[in-house]
């Protein structure tokens, strides 16, 4: 089992690279203004779209992998924003269909880490669809080319990762282990399905 000062440079390591490529193309534009005055348009239209990609990340991470600024119940529709910020620009799309009053922080940080997370089953596009009915999460992507994402094994079972791609998946197992669930994971007809069920 990882030492939590294992697992805290993993999750940076993790988050650093996620931040890293937007951070960089803001430099790169800037670089390219500083060059060629006649660049300057496309150069501020990629700082742009870097500072937004970046943006949403860290917006993401503060809520799905943080503190959430201390809450103990958090908004499902801004979560969904949140998250949608993070599908922007990726083929898959995001639907999002958990609506109503807020609701305790572990279900919430577990639909926006999945929902990610299922992004690497439809890596040629395809929809990643969110539910929250009766207590129980369900995280449907569907897709014409389905994979079997990264560290599937991690997020289901747990267990020893060296890997900073992996700390997804393990939070995943660990956060759904705090409050009594594990993820099933079922896969048919085009459709990969996260559904949390007791332990």
């Amino acid at each position: 089992m990882p030492s939590d000062l294992d697992l805290a440079s993993l999750l940076a390591s993790r988050l650093c690279h996620d931040v890293v490529g937007p951070v960089g193309a803001i430099q790169n534009g800037l670089e390219l203004m500083a060059e060629d005055e006649s660049m300057a348009e496309m150069a501020l239209e990629l700082i742009k779209k870097s500072a937004a990609q970046a943006t949403a990340k860290l917006q993401f991470a503060r809520m799905a992998y943080g503190a959430a600024g201390g809450a103990e119940v958090i908004d499902p529709g801004e979560a969904g924003r949140l998250t949608a910020g993070v599908f922007a620009g990726e083929r898959a799309a995001l639907d999002w269909q958990w609506g109503g009053p807020a609701v305790p922080r572990v279900p919430i940080k577990l639909a926006m880490l999945i929902a990610t997370y299922a992004l690497g089953c439809v890596p040629r596009g395809g929809t990643v669809t969110v539910r929250y009915e009766d207590e129980t999460l369900t995280v449907e992507a569907t897709g014409a080319q389905l994979r079997v994402p990264p560290f599937l094994e991690v997020l289901t079972d747990g267990g020893e990762i060296t890997d900073p791609r992996a700390i997804q998946p393990l939070c995943v197992e660990r956060l759904a282990a705090s409050v009594g669930w594990r993820i099933a994971v079922d896969s048919e007809d085009g459709a990969m399905t996260f559904r949390t069920e007791p332990r």
